[in-house]
């Protein structure tokens, strides 16, 4: 059943891209900012153009001309995808990004915290780990590895919410027009005794100068 279900998905996909296309053309017509949700599932937020790998592969420069020809991207938000990714794609999607990027451009980015100062979380997250998904994960990034990965395609690196290497947590996220963030301090029910028992590595990446 699950491959029958696989094989009816691929045989629909051309159907999706149709469908995705024409509600890209009226989200652009409406909209003042272009604000790109990245891996979304199903995420949706008021303002913002849901994708996912089946008809935006980041990775490939032509699936970025289809939509992106005729405008630029003001804002990307990425929730726990890019540990999902190996660092050479991740490299490959920074460059498409960059070229199709509005001078004013800015990309969140929540993912597992390589430096959360309890060993249970990272044994979850861990790529391989026990946790749901860590089975997939390809990385597992701090604010440092992720901050050094993402300038070799020319971004600069504004750490919002993030464990550093001395165990200490820092908590500068806020529910602002960049991007919800559903695993984060403020917003992950497994933090309601105001310890942060469940937190993600929040980044804002911005083109360098």
């Amino acid at each position: 059943m699950k491959k029958f279900k696989a094989f009816v998905f691929r045989m629909l996909i051309p159907f999706i891209r149709a469908e995705k296309l024409f509600e890209w053309f009226f989200y652009r017509r409406v909209s003042d900012k272009i604000r790109i949700i990245v891996g979304a599932g199903p995420t949706n937020f008021p303002g913002w153009f849901k994708t996912d790998i089946w008809y935006l592969d980041l990775t490939k420069r032509k699936d970025f001309l289809r939509y992106f020809r005729k405008t630029k991207i003001d804002n990307m938000l990425a929730e726990h995808v890019l540990e999902h990714i190996p660092s050479d794609q991740i490299l490959l999607m920074l460059g498409c990004i960059r070229e199709f990027a509005s001078p004013g451009f800015n990309f969140r980015v929540a993912v597992p915290d390589g430096f959360h100062a309890d060993p249970e979380y990272v044994n979850a997250v861990k790529p391989g780990g026990h946790g749901c998904g860590s089975d997939d994960h390809k990385n597992l990034f701090d604010y440092k590895s992720i901050s050094e990965l993402f300038a070799q395609k020319g971004f600069a690196a504004h750490p919002v919410e993030f464990w550093d290497e001395n165990g200490q947590f820092h908590r500068g996220y806020e529910n602002d027009d960049k991007g919800y963030i559903s695993r984060s301090f403020i917003n992950d029910d497994r933090n309601s005794n105001g310890k942060p028992v469940y937190t993600s590595l929040i980044v804002d990446f911005t083109l360098q100068k």
